[in-house]
This record gives structure tokens, sequence and C-alpha cells, in this order.
């Protein structure tokens, strides 16, 4: 009696190890390991573009014509980011790749004055009649608006570089392709305020097509499409960014330098950078 409940002793202690590892087996497969891969996170992205055309470009065709150089003016940017760490463990990770695509503004204003030269003017009684011609000092005033948008495709490289710090610096290409390139390039009158252009009427035709606007104190030189407008804009980004944690969210404020390698008009060295400030917003998606 005593051998037999002996031997039913040592056979559950040999059946129990097997149908634990049998258990477990249900779980997880010796030969598959279970692998829980790493969040990717995405959102959207908003910011600020001060942006930064470098140009050298005539006001009008005669070579003594003042010209515009360079001008700066407010944009932005709006879209969707997407951050994939490298690695298995995205809260160890020290790298990812921040993918972005974007619709971008990056306008421009250009100015250039003229001080006071002496101009002949007409002179008309109160019935508009011309009673005679005079000198006088004139100021005036030569502006260009530039309107550029465009839908963006970056790809960042971003690096943790300091150990429990969640500072990061990005690098990496954009590729922009233009949806508006339009100027509007006016000359006006600033001084004396009582003084008009005299319409030339051979002005308001081909090749010219001036337009008198504002009581003939203003003509609008050109509009519309920027000749030899490029479609593509080709760019390299780098920045840093900080990395702050929200529940499944991760809030990156950042600034970035954009330079422009391509030109916007082929006719032109017309280069558009912007400094960039703005803020992703990344929600941890688990698979």
């Amino acid at each position: 009696m005593k051998l037999r409940n002996l031997l039913a002793f040592l056979i559950i202690l040999l059946v129990l190890p097997g149908m634990k590892a049998f258990s477990q087996a249900d779980l997880e497969n010796p030969l598959i390991p279970s692998y829980e891969a790493p969040p990717i996170y995405l959102g959207p992205v908003i910011g600020y573009n001060r942006s930064m055309h470098s140009v050298d470009l005539a006001s009008f065709d005669e070579a003594l014509c003042p010209r515009f150089k360079d001008g700066q003016s407010n944009g932005f940017f709006i879209g969707f980011s997407y951050e994939e760490h490298l690695g298995k463990d995205a809260t160890q990770s020290t790298s990812s790749f921040i993918f972005r695509v974007l619709y971008n503004t990056m306008p421009a204003y250009l100015e250039v004055s003229e001080g006071a030269i002496p101009s002949l003017i007409t002179i008309v009684d109160a019935n508009g009649t011309p009673i005679g011609e005079d000198v006088i000092q004139s100021s005036t005033l030569h502006t260009l608006d530039v309107n550029y948008s465009m839908i963006t495709a970056e790809v960042m490289y971003k690096i943790n570089p300091i150990p429990g710090l969640p500072l990061g610096f990005v690098v990496g290409p954009t590729f922009d392709f233009a949806m508006t390139k339009t100027h509007d390039q006016r000359y006006k009158l600033v001084q004396p305020l009582e003084a008009q252009f005299r319409v030339n009427p051979d002005y308001e035709k081909p090749p010219y097509n001036y337009k008198y606007v504002d009581n003939d104190r203003t003509i609008v030189v050109n509009e519309g499409d920027i000749p030899d407008s490029q479609g593509f804009r080709f760019g390299i980004k780098a920045g840093m960014q900080l990395e702050l944690l929200a529940g499944p969210w991760v809030i990156v404020p950042g600034i970035a330098y954009n330079l422009g390698i391509t030109n916007l008009s082929s006719a032109e060295d017309w280069r558009v950078d912007a400094l960039q400030v703005g803020i992703d917003f990344r929600y941890a998606l688990k698979f």
C-alpha cells in the first residue's frame, strides 16, 4: 500500500510540470516568441513661418529704376505627422524617423521707395481742364506682394543625444509642390497728395498691360503668376524639439530653419527660406 502511494506521488510530480508547460505553450510558442511592436505616433501639426525671400528684381525694365532686394512676411503650416521609433522599446529609443505632410505658406513683401524727385505735372482747373504745367518734388513707392503656398512632404531623422533629457535634434529634406505662386507689383504716388499719374493709354495695352487704380495714384505693373516660376521646391530642414508627455499624447514644440535649395523662378536667383516654429500633437497607437 505504501509503495502504491509512493508511485502515485511520483507520477503527480512528473505530470504537474508538464501541465504547467503546456498551459504556457498556449500563450507563447517557444518557436515563435511573442513580440509587442513599439507604438507609432500620429497626430496634427500646426505652426508659424517667418518666410524670407532672397532675390534681386528690377521694378521696371529701365536700368535707372530701383530694384527689389529681399523680402519677408508671415506664413503658417498645418498638417499631420507620423513618427516611428527605431528599436523595440519606444521608451528607450534615442532615434526615430518623422514624416510630415503639410500645407505651407511662405509669402513675401518687398518694397523700395524713391525720394523726392522733380516731376512735371499738369495743372488743371476746377473743371479738370488743363491750364498749364509745373515742376514739383514727388516721392513714389514700389511694392511687390508674393503669394507662395505649397503641399510639403518632409522626412526627418531625429536623435535624442542626452539620455533622460527629452531634447531632440532633427534634420532632413523637404519636398514642396507649389499650389500658388503669384505676385502683385504696384507703383504708388506718395507725395504730393493732390497729384495723380498722367494716364497713358499706350501703357494699358500689350506688352505693358498696366492698370491705373486708386484715383490714378497707383499703377498695377504686374499681377498673376510669377514669370518662369517652378512648381517644385527642394529644401533642407534642421532644428530642435522638446517631447512632453501628456497621457497617451506626446506634445512636441519645436523650432527649425528651412533652407531652400532650388529657385522659385528659373529666370532668377530667387531662394525661399523660412524660420519655422510649431507644435506637433502625437497620439501613441499600439498594434
